[in-house]
């Protein structure tokens, strides 16, 4: 089995579990409403974070994905990711992945560079990944490389891309975060030089920017490094804290 297609059967199962608990409660919360079943505290609390539009603390983090918007922004972003990951799995493997649509981005990642591996029997841990920005968003998707991925959906707080000059530019005035157009993932050896005229550019789940470690050994926030290429010193981009985000707050 492909390990795209390992990971895919992943999550289909965390998104399984997550919607068999929100039918379990909101059932559950609406007897409860009607008087066929007594409120618990638990109910109690559900019914009163849908009054002041929050997420129930039940669908977030460990069972849901991390994501601090309001209650129905995260609705509709739950059933867009349900959408996605349904079309994968009836229509197959799509042009473009939608990175944010996934519980463990970073397996998602993984699984790409194993794909790879087994291909060109080569271990996986000489390999790591060489950024390549696409001109065009997911709608208009002109090649899907060979060897590696295409990703979208993520934004760019702290900076903007420059199409032109094909590198990171400062933030036009108040615009502090921004959609970033498709990136091609390409598996390359350790070894290769993908970092010089670039900047080690950090991806978040949320813009919280910070996580704890899980169980697996990665952060339940942070995923990973891209080098975007840039004319000016990484530094720059430092100390302007800029970042790639899979989600907006709202």
């Amino acid at each position: 089995m492909k390990s795209l297609n390992v990971f895919l059967i992943q999550e289909v199962e965390r998104f399984n579990a997550l919607t068999s608990v929100m039918v379990r409660g909101l059932v559950q919360l609406d007897k409860a409403i009607s008087g066929t079943v007594v409120m618990s505290q638990d109910l109690e609390i559900m019914s009163s974070n849908f009054q002041d539009k929050k997420v129930p603390g039940q669908w977030l983090e460990p069972l849901g994905f991390p994501s601090i918007k309001p209650l129905g922004t995260w609705l509709e972003d739950l059933i867009a990711r349900v959408k996605f990951i349904s079309k994968w799995v009836y229509e197959g493997a799509p042009n473009t992945y939608w990175l944010s649509a996934f519980f463990f981005p970073q397996g998602f990642m993984t699984a790409a560079l194993q794909t790879y591996a087994r291909k060109t029997k080569t271990a996986i841990d000489t390999l790591k990944f060489k950024t390549c920005v696409r001109s065009y968003g997911p709608d208009d998707i002109q090649e899907v490389p060979e060897d590696g991925v295409n990703i979208h959906g993520l934004f760019l707080e702290g900076a903007r891309w420059d199409d032109g000059r094909e590198c990171l530019e400062d933030s036009e005035p108040r615009k502090p975060i921004v959609p970033f157009p498709v990136i091609a993932l390409e598996p390359v050896l350790m070894e290769d030089d993908v970092e010089t005229g670039t900047y080690e550019c950090p991806m978040y789940k949320t813009s919280l920017r910070k996580g704890t470690l899980s169980t697996t050994g990665h952060s339940t926030n942070f995923v990973m490094f891209l080098y975007m290429p840039t004319e000016l010193a990484a530094d720059y981009w430092v100390r302007r804290g800029a970042a790639l985000l899979c989600m907006t707050d709202d």
